[in-house]
């Protein structure tokens, strides 16, 4: 693993306890634009003013207890990365559906069933190594990032209550400029704050403008300074009718912890090259473990939060001590309801820069992921679809509800869900006649290098390999094919007098073998010396030996009688 030139300190680094402690503000700052949710389901669940605080507050222990068991990677459970959890409105179909069958208290027996079916999923992921490819994580790590722009977007031009559409404007202006200045020309340790250091510019520039409602500074000023939260105070049962929107919604958040989690694991490899599924297992296990526990405290579902993660690499801190502090300070306000006020304070607009700043590394982080390899039609078709339906997501979501009956409703989860599952549903219809073996019979004489090259291409493209890797396979198969032709490998009395070129792809190695009848090329892994290559003949084809363990990673003869084989792999 090698680290970025754009972090500052990875996942094993240990920051100073000052860095620490602002970073985890700054990363506090961020997730705090979530505790709106719980408000929010408050009101549509019609929970009165305590109730709606121990659901915030249960909340917020139970994602302090997630960031801890993501980064720690204990006992197999967790990533090993810093990958904080947040709620999400996008469950509140499903929440609202078992509500209505069940009652309020069978709400967080669904959250446990959540947690149950996440468990399940993230084995079922790991197996799965044909489907959850480098080009599947690549779209889910985009449309998290879009997800988080069109987010953005949406914060800001939403129409707040005595602020008129320019002063929203600048408001972003604002506090996107301070993000980028610090961020893009800053240097030394500034750009670690360069997120903080916009959203402070932009809550102060609202003070300055006058644009926060009085109404919010009320709901501060009432709210009290200490108090002790009570779990299990709203009840928890379980209600049969909620098991099956409970899996479907499991899956989709293991889904979009899955693209969250191969995020988290790029930013922090510069030579990353495809996802880490048992790295990936273990994250999703300790979500689910972190919901069924959150189900206890009767707190909302949590999911990864690829905001989060996208700014800790934005600014150049993917520590997993950061996890530590991060924990602290949410248990830390579980307990101060004027801290979790705070952030109802903050403009939309200073919340919704912040999110474009971070879609921008995010998106164009998958994008390079999708590009970094060959695609043929069934792929590309597939990433395609997923890619459509998970930007559309918002624009066909109304429509959708209204016209779907209830359990087609769940299906329709969130962007990164919906594209998600598209891509993998079809990539797996797509395996149907999809062999990893294919071979072309070309004639020793009269055959071209743009034979074997397309051949070849085709091949890598159909499974997505790398194009370096491909293009490595093309030059060093065409020198394996001028060799055995040149030296007379290949027997010519044979009437077929034909080379059979077949590929192999195990997602891991690109392998090309060459079958023919003929004589078995001697192989060298030390170069014939200058004596040799004077007098003794065979020294020539030693060295051709030699040259061709130079271009592939591995290469094997074996022989058979007069049929030879000559194996060239290579590491994608």
């Amino acid at each position: 693993m090698r680290l970025p030139e754009n972090i500052v300190y990875g996942t094993t680094d240990k920051p100073p306890i000052t860095i620490l402690l602002i970073l985890a503000l700054q990363q506090m700052s961020f997730l705090g634009v979530y505790l709106v949710i719980s408000p929010l389901f408050a009101r549509n669940f019609g929970l009165d003013h305590d109730q709606s605080l121990e659901l915030i507050s249960a909340t917020l222990i139970a994602s302090g207890f997630g960031v801890l068991l993501q980064s720690t990677k204990m006992w197999g459970v967790g990533s090993g990365y810093f990958c904080p959890l947040q709620a999400t409105s996008s469950t509140f179909a499903g929440l609202l559906l078992v509500k209505t069958t069940g009652g309020l208290s069978a709400v967080f027996g669904m959250v446990s069933v959540i947690g149950l079916a996440q468990v399940a999923f993230a084995f079922i992921f790991q197996r799965l190594k044909s489907v959850f490819t480098v080009q599947i994580a690549g779209l889910a790590v985009l449309l998290i990032g879009l997800g988080l722009g069109y987010y953005g977007l949406k914060l800001i031009l939403q129409a707040e209550m005595g602020v008129s559409l320019e002063q929203q404007g600048l408001l972003c202006l604002l506090t996107l400029g301070t993000m980028i200045t610090f961020n893009v020309w800053s240097s030394g340790q500034l750009r670690l704050f360069s997120a903080f250091i916009g959203l402070i510019v932009g809550f102060i520039s609202s003070c300055l403008m006058d644009i926060i409602p009085e109404a919010n500074w009320m709901a501060f000023h009432n709210a009290p300074m200490f108090y002790i939260p009570t779990p299990m105070n709203i009840g928890w049962s379980f209600d049969k009718n909620s098991l099956l929107p409970a899996i479907i919604t499991g899956l989709f958040l293991a889904l979009h912890s899955f693209g969250a989690l191969a995020a988290a694991q790029r930013f922090n490899d510069s030579d990353w090259k495809r996802p880490d599924l048992e790295s990936i297992k273990q994250g999703i296990l300790s979500e689910g473990i972190t919901n069924i526990v959150n189900s206890l405290l009767n707190g909302l579902p949590l999911t990864s939060s690829g905001g989060a993660v996208s700014l800790a690499a934005s600014t150049g801190c993917t520590s997993r001590y950061l996890a530590y502090w991060l924990a602290g300070i949410m248990v830390i306000i579980a307990f101060i309801p004027k801290a979790i006020v705070i952030w109802q304070i903050l403009p939309l607009s200073v919340m919704g820069a912040a999110l474009i700043f971070l879609a921008s590394f995010t998106a164009l982080s998958g994008l390079q992921v999708m590009a970094s390899r060959l695609l043929d039609n069934r792929k590309t078709l597939a990433l395609g679809i997923g890619l459509i339906l998970g930007i559309s997501y918002e624009p066909m979501m109304g429509a959708f509800h209204e016209i779907s009956p209830n359990i087609l409703k769940h299906l329709l989860f969130s962007g990164v869900s919906l594209g998600t599952f598209a891509a993998v549903a079809l990539s797996s219809i797509f395996q149907i006649k999809n062999h990893t073996r294919d071979a072309l019979v070309l004639d020793a004489q009269h055959s071209s290098m743009d034979e074997v090259t397309i051949f070849i291409e085709k091949q890598g493209k159909r499974w997505a390999a790398r194009p370096e890797t491909v293009r490595k396979a093309e030059y060093a198969t065409w020198q394996a094919f001028e060799i055995l032709i040149e030296h007379g490998l290949v027997d010519a009395s044979d009437i077929t007098n034909k080379i059979q070129i077949q590929t192999l792809f195990n997602e891991y190695t690109f392998t090309v073998i060459l079958n023919y009848t003929g004589e078995v090329l001697p192989l060298s892994t030390h170069r014939p010396s200058h004596e040799d290559m004077i007098h003794n003949e065979s020294a020539v084809l030693e060295m051709a030996g030699y040259l061709l363990h130079k271009l592939a990673d591995k290469v094997r003869t074996r022989h058979d009688g007069l049929s030879c084989e000559l194996s060239l792999t290579f590491n994608d």
